[in-house]
């Protein structure tokens, strides 16, 4: 799997993408995007190059490290009116494997907030690299460790953004439900095998996937689960 945002720079490789994804992907698949409008969005996330040592495993020591962030998030926006502060991701559910890269929500009730939040993230060392892939209405900001350490990425966003319940309700129903992480996990590594294939059409993959988990997670915090 080709990782690279910057392969798909071309407008001719983007066509590419587009028409192998319109041959595998179904209508609803991606949730309220088209293959159409997930292709625009995610070709215009950039993020930073990674030329890090990271290592990929799971480490016990990630809950702890995302507490004494949290602490040093909610130091600086002190004053702000934050809604939650939560950690996300693969780091943050546990035996699964990942990159030493910590992915934490801040979500915020004032819009005028998360613009203001942006400068205070720069002041703590994190860098703005404009919408996250989790949405549009997302952004997000990185703080690479260094020598090529634990690093961290602040995705900030409104509170009543649909996709920040949804982020959490995915993450609890994979802590509580084993045989559901392992399914995920292999289904993931299935989609990185498959030969040739760009980190565009791997992300489509895998947010159909994301996508079935996702609805089960939300009927599973409907009924009452995680409460």
């Amino acid at each position: 799997m080709n990782a690279s945002t910057g392969d798909l720079g071309g407008a001719l490789q983007v066509a590419r993408v587009l028409r192998r994804l319109r041959e595998q992907v179904q209508p609803g698949e991606l949730g309220a995007e088209s293959v159409e409008q997930f292709v625009r969005r995610y070709s215009r996330v950039r993020a930073p190059a990674l030329d890090l040592n990271l290592r990929s495993g799971c480490d016990p020591a990630w809950p702890q490290a995302f507490d004494e962030e949290k602490q040093r998030l909610l130091a600086a926006l002190a004053g702000e009116d934050v809604a939650g502060i939560e950690h996300i991701g693969s780091t943050s559910i546990p035996q699964l494997a990942s990159k030493d890269i910590l992915d934490i929500v801040v979500a915020m009730r004032e819009p005028a907030a998360i613009e203001r939040a942006a400068a205070t993230l720069a002041g703590l060392g994190y860098r703005a690299h404009g919408e996250s892939p989790i949405d549009a209405g997302f952004s997000w900001h990185w703080r690479i460790g260094p020598d090529g350490g634990r690093s961290f990425v602040v995705h900030t966003c409104a509170a009543d953004n649909p996709r920040f319940a949804e982020v959490r309700n995915f993450r609890d129903f994979l802590r509580a439900f084993p045989h559901e992480r392992q399914r995920y996990v292999e289904l993931k590594r299935e989609l990185a095998a498959a030969p040739d294939q760009t980190w565009l059409e791997y992300s489509a993959l895998k947010k159909i996937l994301v996508v079935r988990i996702t609805a089960r997670a939300n009927a599973w915090r409907a009924a009452g689960g995680g409460a």
